[in-house]
């Protein structure tokens, strides 16, 4: 079972249990892969890594909002939005795969280009790497 229609089962499990927070979220997400597949075709699947990079731009759209809310409980509603997308997203590579992951490239490598350090990196970690996390650490090692 694809991501999507992961996604539209559940959609139909939140809609029999009344949970219209979790139903509302995840039909944007649906709305969103569903816009993306129209730009492509319509009658086409679109491939499961491309629906992965939906969820997670989404996800990434709900966490820059963060900042634009007070304390309080919007705030904590947008949280809980959050967590509903990452229930769809592979697990983040942690902070000792990271430092690993620059360790290993860093001496691979004689490039200190921070860009081409940083592409290496993220291609080391895959889809799992945090930009945030890696850039970081690749300049607390470079210095």
């Amino acid at each position: 079972m694809g991501l999507k229609d992961r996604i539209q089962d559940d959609i139909k499990t939140a809609m029999k249990a009344r949970d219209a927070i979790r139903l509302s979220v995840l039909r944007m997400v649906l709305a969103d892969i569903k816009y993306q597949q129209a730009q492509v075709d319509l009658r086409a699947e679109l491939p499961e890594d491309v629906v992965l990079k939906i969820v997670g731009a989404y996800q990434k759209k709900l966490t820059k909002s963060l900042d634009d809310y007070p304390d309080g409980d919007a705030k904590s509603a947008l949280l809980g939005e959050i967590k509903i997308v990452d229930e769809y997203l592979p697990q983040k590579a942690t902070e000792a795969q990271t430092k690993a992951a620059v360790t290993k490239i860093l001496g691979s490598t004689a490039d200190r280009n921070f860009g081409a350090v940083m592409k290496l990196v993220m291609t080391e970690l895959g889809g799992l790497g945090d930009g945030r996390l890696v850039s970081q650490i690749i300049k607390e090692q470079m210095t």
